[in-house]
Order: C-alpha cells, then sequence, then structure tokens
C-alpha cells in the first residue's frame, strides 16, 4: 500500500507549521512564554492575540491548506505585535541565566539560579506586573527538611519519584 502523495500547498504548510511551533518554542524560553507577555501588554492586545489564536486554532482543524498556511503568517503577525508592545512598554527578553516559570492559578516566577544575581534580577524583572522572583538557592531555603529527606531516601531505593503536592499538617 503506497502512501498518498503529499501536493506543494501540503508539505509548505507542514514546514511552515514545524517553523510556527519551533517559533513559539524561542517565545517561551526568551519571554517566559504568553502569561508573561500578557502581563506586559494592556488587556485590549491580550484579547486581539487570543482571538487570533483562537481563529488559527480553529482553522488548523477545517479550513483549507492555503488558509492555514495564511493563519499561520497571521500568528506570527500577533506575537510580534505582543512582543513590540511589550518592548514599547519597557519590557525584555529574559537574560539566558533566568527562566519563567508557572504556579498556582497561572502566576508567573521568575527565577535565577544564585542569591548574587537576585539584584539584577530585581532590577532587570522588578517592575513586571503580578511576578515574583526568586532565585533556586532561595527555593531551597524554603524547602522543608523532610521533603528534601524524602526525595534522598527515594533515590537511594532508586526509586524515581516526583511530589504534585505536599501537605503539612
Amino acid at each position: 500500500m503506497t502512501k498518498p502523495v503529499k501536493t506543494y500547498l501540503q508539505e509548505t504548510l507542514t514546514k511552515q507549521l514545524k517553523d510556527f511551533r519551533d517559533y513559539e518554542s524561542c517565545i517561551e524560553n526568551e519571554w517566559g512564554g504568553k502569561k508573561r507577555l500578557f502581563k506586559c501588554v494592556d488587556v485590549k492586545l491580550e484579547i486581539k492575540f487570543c482571538r487570533a489564536q483562537m481563529l488559527f486554532d480553529e482553522s488548523l482543524i477545517e479550513s483549507p491548506v492555503k488558509k492555514k498556511i495564511e493563519m499561520i503568517e497571521m500568528m506570527y503577525r500577533a506575537y510580534n505585535a505582543l512582543i513590540n508592545k511589550a518592548e514599547e512598554n519597557g519590557y525584555s527578553k529574559l537574560e539566558n541565566d533566568y527562566r519563567c516559570y508557572k504556579y498556582k492559578n497561572n502566576k508567573i516566577a521568575i527565577v535565577c539560579d544564585y542569591d548574587l544575581q537576585l539584584s539584577n534580577l530585581k532590577s532587570i524583572y522588578g517592575k513586571d506586573k503580578d511576578v515574583v522572583l526568586f532565585s533556586v538557592e532561595e527555593l531551597f531555603r524554603l524547602m522543608h527538611p523532610d521533603y528534601l529527606e524524602a526525595k534522598e531516601t527515594f533515590k537511594k531505593k532508586n526509586l524515581d519519584i516526583q511530589f504534585k503536592r505536599v501537605s503539612f499538617t
């Protein structure tokens, strides 16, 4: 049984969709993702972006190939609008030493490795709305000793575990 032959448009769509997903991954790394970008721009632009994303997602399901390609181009423009507005508002990409994480109810934390980096982290990202800043060293100090002991115990027994939630009484 032979595979169906892909048309030129279908091959173009496949390549452009892969390139677009790579672009989204870069934005995740460079900016901390859409959630952080939304906090850097006004609500109107966030709504426009979400509407564009909804149209894009719908087009991937039910639109002809040519329309899907047009929608990919639209999403590039939508991301560019978000990034340009964030930069216009004085926000910048995350530096290589910093990472962005979502936690509890889509809140955002920007994390550096060492306490010594915290002052620089605060000077660069301190004005980001609704964002908390941590160092990994600080997070380790906040960690309950029982949690670390449990991780060490499981490691000694060659058990790979990941805690989802810890309740203290």
